[in-house]
């Protein structure tokens, strides 16, 4: 049973293998962001587009996030090192959630080019987006309409949940994935 098998101490590991491991997740989560981002460019930009089928991009987004969420966190029960599928994890999973709110406002955009202080595109979007996650608001973008307004407000509740349950769902998922290896793992006098 994979819980029962001790976890290897990345510090024994020779420096190749480091490079290796950390590679790997670095690769994954670049192959993540690519994904993530062509995703996001389905959301047209032009004004006049029917947007039934943006919106179901973004509802089958939703659903993704939520199949890939739950995926990660069977990845983590399972990884060799759990700490950093669970940073992997957490990485993608908030770049997927920001990605979600980024193709809303760009279609919000497009369907009235007044619903912010300037027109979004897909990076304009997702910096807007990005700015309400860390509560930064620089003001250089600003949503004007009611409900260009309702959905930050929408995103800003949903980050302050998103932040708090994602870090400790994943975290505790990683915590309790060591113990459960440390406490089978056979000890030796």
């Amino acid at each position: 049973m994979v819980d029962e098998v001790p976890i290897p101490k990345f510090s024994d590991l020779p420096r190749g293998e480091h490079y290796r491991i950390i590679g790997g997740s670095v690769l994954r989560i670049l192959i993540g962001f690519v994904v993530i981002a062509l995703a996001l460019s389905v959301v047209p930009e032009t004004p006049g587009v029917d947007l039934a089928g943006p919106i179901l991009v973004v509802v089958a987004f939703g659903a993704l996030y939520i199949w890939y969420f739950r995926r990660q966190l069977k990845k983590i029960k399972r990884s060799k090192f759990p700490q950093l599928a669970a940073i992997e994890a957490l990485i993608l999973i908030a770049t997927m959630f920001l990605a979600v709110f980024a193709a809303i406002y760009v279609m919000e955009s497009t369907a009235d080019p007044s619903s912010f202080s300037e027109k979004l595109d897909h990076f304009s979007a997702y910096y807007f987006a990005l700015t309400i996650l860390a509560t930064v608001g620089f003001g250089d973008i600003t949503p004007v309409t009611t409900s260009a307004r309702a959905t930050a407000m929408v995103q800003m509740g949903i980050d302050i949940a998103f932040i708090a349950v994602l870090v400790r769902i994943i975290s505790s998922v990683a915590t309790n994935t060591i113990k459960k290896r440390t406490a089978a793992a056979p000890t030796t006098d």
